[in-house]
């Protein structure tokens, strides 16, 4: 089994690179690196504020351990793992919640609200499944009459929410925030950050960024697209101003079993992981836990359907499609603002020769 991080960035910033915690001051920026929500997380903070005054090292330094705080708020909220979180309360402990909190009713709003746009394509009660297979410690892969049973417990339908109370219609339902916290986690460091007196940066927390702000040069923030058919290489780089990027593919953990590769984004239609044509869905988004949810939906619906969803323009958002006859679909926004280059001569963007894109 191998487990890898989705994005890198390019000479900014090597997401995959760090082994250790820390804080680290170049030249330009302040970066702060530490691990929380089971990944690697940085923040890139600029060192002169907004008149080109220098910022004190302090002030940066506890503007990241604020961030720190913040994020462990957040894992204490909705991490289906740790055991004195809520969510981990309601999964195994009470089947109502009665005034649960505005953060969690937030979460879960967006959730549903994307889960009900896509068709059910991201359905955030599929814990019970993520838990039966297993695929972050190695599997195995379930019984078919295990997934069966598993999906009799799955939909939003059964888990209702009346003013500030969440009930469990049905007690065998568990929540799974694992496509959308990690969004929504990113989105509230930059709403904080906001109120600070950095005026741009970064934030990378697995396979979602944030940058807010404008630098001070005027560039754009240059992200590079990881490889699904090897990660430790690009297919290229989405050129980021502002809001939020969120990558889910096939090659971020996984396990093999007899030969067969098994992933961690399941179908919540058929149970198994989903096999829709997609390596890999990057979504932008102005809305962090909505980008992340999105990823999810996108590869879970693969090309076609995706598109029809971009094209009703319901939600906003563009996307960057890998698909695995190694093409390279863009969104129309992405298309004709040039926000894609393509590096790697492996791939074609709408089936054209990679040399001439």
């Amino acid at each position: 089994m191998k487990k890898l991080i989705p994005l890198i960035l390019s000479s900014l910033l090597l997401v995959t690179s760090f082994t250790g915690c820390g804080n680290r001051v170049t030249n330009e920026y302040y970066d702060a690196h530490f691990f929380g929500f089971d990944t690697y997380i940085t923040l890139r903070f600029a060192k002169e504020d907004a008149d080109g005054k220098a910022i004190s090292e302090e002030y940066l330094k506890n503007t990241a351990d604020e961030c720190a705080a913040i994020l462990n708020d957040i894992d204490l909220l909705l991490s289906a793992h740790n055991e004195d979180s809520q969510i981990y309360a309601l999964n195994r402990e009470i089947n109502m919640m009665v005034d649960s909190s505005g953060e969690l009713l937030s979460v879960l709003d967006t959730a549903y609200t994307i889960s009900e746009l896509t068709n059910g394509a991201y359905d955030p009660t599929l814990g019970d499944l993520v838990e039966l297979w297993n695929v972050s410690d190695g599997g195995p892969v379930p019984e078919d009459v295990e997934i069966m049973e598993s999906l009799l417990h799955t939909g939003t339908d059964k888990i209702v929410v009346k003013g500030n109370t969440i009930s469990k219609v049905d007690s065998l339902t568990k929540i799974d925030f694992g496509g959308v916290g990690k969004g929504y986690a990113t989105q509230e460091l930059l709403k904080y950050l906001s109120t600070t007196d950095i005026p741009y940066g970064l934030v990378s927390l697995g396979g979602n960024i944030g940058v807010f702000g404008t630098k001070e040069d005027g560039e754009t923030y240059k992200v590079g697209i990881k490889d699904p058919n090897d990660p430790e290489g690009i297919i290229g780089y989405l050129y980021l101003s502002n809001g939020f990027l969120s990558v889910s593919g096939d090659y971020e953990r996984y396990f093999e079993e007899d030969g067969v590769r098994y992933h961690h984004i399941i179908d919540p239609v058929t149970g198994y992981p989903a096999e829709s044509g997609l390596r890999s869905v990057a979504c932008v988004s102005s809305n962090g836990a909505a980008a992340d949810a999105l990823s999810t939906a996108l590869f879970v619906m693969g090309e076609e359907e995706a598109l029809k969803l971009y094209e009703d323009g319901t939600l906003v958002f563009e996307a960057i499609f890998v698909t695995d006859a190694n093409e390279i679909i863009l969104t129309d926004g992405l298309m004709k603002n040039g926000s894609f280059e393509l590096t790697n001569d492996n791939y074609t963007i709408f089936g054209a020769p990679a040399e001439n894109n």
